[in-house]
């Protein structure tokens, strides 16, 4: 269908136009029938949102590995955390007293909801002290004995008058070395004296609950609301006592807190799209007709988009922080072929063509720069499919079918259901008055000053290829902080994790290694335990736990040892010794020794490491610290290589697996460093490559491609100069723009060609004004991202929005300045 500049529509136009009235009927019941399984398929999609990071990366990632293996073979591991403030420490006993009576509420809940409720450390320190000795290394059982019996043997021969020097002193039983030595490994039990989760200085209590099994989502919703509700029915922390103030902290809030966000966010951006949309449609058309014209495609192509995308070979079962917002993109993105095409037709119509003749004119007028810009943008989304990480892969999928069907749709479709709602002059678009709209005023501006509009655009473009020289790695947002709901840190879970964090010392869920056999969880304990003693683990390590640490190793020879220990004790010896040598004794004696089983062990001493078939011998637990350095993507990176590194070291065989958000936020920038460059200059290569397929080698392929590469160009520099960084989220924004960016200059050029290459204010008047439609209703898409609680939806808006206001000068008033600075003006 390529037909001579200017020479208007041609047989094969007519023909497709007539063709689609002929069947208008049966294309419009084709397309709903196909609406309605998409439909549904589309609500079980936005029903399964997924906030979690592993869901960003590809399946086959080794995190990604690790922790769908950790979910299939360890219960749980999750937490929520119910913290309360008191304001004051005198207030404590009122904040530990609403944390039993809730406690005892959530202790009723299903099993598989909740695995256990606890305050404090009181089961596991009464079990340490009935099984103190097999927690003792059999050494230091040794050297009790051994000077027990010193002692034996000197008071022995003090009293049948042996001894050999009356000055000689008698033999030390002091055990405050082995009692600091074991007071500094109790790690929680140390650091609560009083047995509660609580802490006078910080003013504040903690129940723990262990949730039954791996929640996301309507899980983790489920459990927080049922928490909620029966805090509700107690009278809340005002009925326990004034300023009293309850969180939620732990992986159950983190979960929720995002994916309430993120829905919310998709609920306020949905409505401001469509009600802006709606809005400056009637402004541009004034002509209600549009919105039905725009929108009934547009909705059928959206939805058969997502319906389409769960189908082989795609199988996209849910929707992750990446991909939950692409209805309101297509939407903002899809609607620029219809616009264009329905501005054409409008034209048309009030230049007094009838209906099927401006409907020609409309499809022959608008083909080349909509099927440019739609190839464009979806090859810009497509781009992103060949990556591996995940969240840019399905967004390239989505993206890219979406375009391709809301530019099929309109054409398809929009014809027929123009001659039954358009069907005489009285339904016709009324006239303008000439030169009115600001299109008008934007051509008579760049007629009047086009030689300083180049001039300026030629110093802009300058000053922004200089300012990206320091565009380097430096620039990804490597702080995984910021990238959290904006008022996580004031009022949220991430302002009730720091106090958590701060009373216990340690985060809750720790870093498993998984192994394949006993021996092999052996050797990495080993290898960590010395990994741990240098930088980078040296500066976040809490402690290391396996196996031995909760299920000791040689009960049956400390057994003996203790028997050994209290044959000793005769009553001299124990007469020797004061009040608290006989309790610190007494304490590494126990009482009622057996040896242990796995089932003996209180729960939380096997979290993480019992399996679901019972063992719990081949994992091992890494616990960091508390620390601003667990956000930082280059210490993140730093500490996943060094616990792999570790973990790997003299394994034969398969290397152990290492599973744990630390590692999959790591995985994530190594992901985006990694796919984000070849994600780019795929992008850039296929749209360049469109271009020159559509227009040819002609100076009209330079215009466009030069008009795009200054625009992406200024975006670059702006968010340079604006600080904004490169992450997950915003990263997809990049090749957007160049499929986005490119549709305005294409459909720029594409009208100026179509008149002939002659006046340039015509484009910028008639494809101008559709071109700024097209922007500016994508830039409401993009916008009311702005307002998202989530930062890393609201990076994306900003940096999208950016691409498109620079886009959209280059194309409407730069590229036309430099056409008419060149002398390409009207003759």
């Amino acid at each position: 269908m390529h037909e001579p500049r200017g020479a208007g529509p041609g047989p094969r136009t007519r023909a497709f136009v007539a063709w689609a009235i002929r069947h208008g009927r049966l294309l419009w019941v084709l397309a709903v029938l196909l609406a309605v399984p998409a439909t549904i398929r589309m609500v079980r999609l936005y029903m399964h949102l997924n906030s979690e990071l592993d869901a960003l990366l590809p399946p086959k990632a080794p995190s990604v590995v690790a922790i769908q293996e950790l979910r299939a073979r360890m219960p749980g591991l999750q937490y929520l955390g119910v913290i309360v403030d008191t304001g004051d420490a005198t207030k404590l006993p009122a904040g530990e007293k609403l944390l039993d009576d809730l406690g005892a509420k959530i202790a009723t809940y299903p099993k598989d909801l909740v695995r256990s409720v606890r305050t404090g450390v009181k089961e596991e320190r009464a079990f340490l002290e009935k099984n103190a000795p097999l927690y003792v290394e059999l050494p230091d059982l040794v050297t009790i004995r051994s000077r027990l019996e010193a002692r034996k043997e000197w008071e022995a021969g003090k009293a049948m008058g042996v001894s050999l020097d009356d000055t000689d002193p008698a033999p030390s039983v002091d055990f405050s070395d082995l009692e600091k030595k074991y007071q500094d490994k109790s790690g929680d039990r140390g650091r609560f004296p009083d047995d509660r989760f609580s802490s006078k200085e910080l003013h504040v209590s903690l129940l723990l609950v262990e949730v039954g099994s791996f929640s996301t989502g309507a899980g983790a919703a489920e459990l927080l609301a049922r928490v909620q509700a029966d805090l509700a029915s107690l009278g809340g922390p005002e009925k326990y006592g004034p300023g009293l103030k309850v969180g939620y902290t732990g992986d159950v809030a983190v979960n929720v807190e995002e994916l309430s966000a993120l829905v919310t966010d998709l609920g306020v951006s949905s409505i401001l799209v469509v009600v802006a949309v709606l809005a400056v449609l009637l402004i541009f058309f004034r002509w209600w007709r549009s919105l039905p014209l725009l929108f009934l495609p547009l909705l059928l192509a959206t939805i058969c988009t997502f319906g389409l995308v769960t189908l082989p070979p795609f199988r996209i079962n849910e929707l992750n922080s990446n991909t939950a917002f692409l209805g309101s993109i297509i939407v903002g993105n899809g609607i620029n072929f219809g616009i264009v095409l329905v501005a054409r037709y409008v034209e048309a119509r009030r230049a007094g063509a009838s209906v099927d003749d401006a409907l020609v004119t409309s499809s022959w007028g608008a083909r080349v720069g909509t099927l440019s810009a739609a190839l464009a943008a979806g090859v810009a989304y497509g781009s992103l499919m060949i990556t591996g990480f995940r969240g840019f892969r399905q967004f390239g999928i989505i993206g890219a079918i979406g375009m391709v069907l809301a530019w099929s749709f309109a054409f398809v479709l929009t014809p027929s259901l123009t001659r039954v709602l358009d069907r005489d002059a009285t339904t016709a678009p009324r006239k303008r008055p000439e030169g009115a709209g600001l299109m008008a005023l934007v051509a008579r501006f760049v007629r009047r000053f086009p030689v300083p509009i180049t001039v300026f655009a030629l110093v802009v473009t300058a000053a922004a290829g200089f300012a990206v020289r320091k565009l380097d790695r430096s620039r990804l947002e490597t702080d995984f902080s910021r990238l959290r709901r904006a008022d996580t840190f004031v009022r949220g879970e991430g302002f009730w994790g720091r106090k958590m964090d701060a009373l216990l010392g340690r985060y809750l869920s720790p870093t498993v290694i998984l192994t394949d056999k006993p021996e092999d969880a052996r050797k990495v304990e080993r290898s960590l335990r010395e990994a741990v003693k240098v930088a980078p683990l040296s500066d976040i390590a809490s402690s290391v736990v396996g196996m031995d640490d909760v299920l000791p190793r040689e009960q049956e020879e400390k057994l003996a040892e203790v028997k050994k220990i209290k044959a000793v004790l005769t009553p001299r010896v124990l007469a020797s010794l004061d009040d608290k040598q006989k309790k610190v004794v007494d304490r590494f004696l126990g009482h009622d020794l057996v040896a242990l089983r796995p089932l003996d062990l209180p729960s939380t001493f096997s979290a993480g490491l019992r399996e679901n078939d019972g063992t719990m011998d081949k994992a091992v637990l890494f616990y960091p610290r508390p620390s601003d350095l667990l956000w930082k993507g280059e210490a993140l990176s730093a500490l996943s290589r060094a616990l792999r590194d570790a973990a790997k070291k003299d394994i034969e065989g398969p290397p152990p697996r290492v599973a744990g958000s630390l590692v999959l936020s790591s995985d994530i920038v190594e992901s985006i460093s990694r796919d984000g460059v070849v994600a780019t200059i795929t992008a850039l290569s296929g749209v360049i490559l469109v271009v020159l397929l559509l227009f040819r080698r002609s100076l009209s392929t330079v215009y466009v491609i030069g008009s795009l590469c200054v625009g992406v160009l200024w975006l670059a520099a702006a968010t340079l100069a604006m600080g904004v960084k490169i992450n997950f989220a915003n990263f997809i924004a990049l090749p957007i723009t160049f499929g986005i960016g490119v549709d305005y200059a294409v459909n720029v050029v594409a009208r100026w060609d179509q008149d002939g290459r002659g006046d340039v204010s015509g484009a910028i008047v008639s494809t101008g004004g559709a071109v700024g439609l097209c922007s500016m209703t994508t830039i409401i898409g993009y916008s009311s991202l702005l307002l998202a609680e989530n930062r890393a939806l609201f990076s994306f808006g900003l940096v999208a929005v950016l691409g498109e206001v620079c886009c959209l000068f280059t194309a409407v008033v730069a590229l036309p300045a430099v056409l008419l600075a060149l002398g390409k003006k009207a003759t």
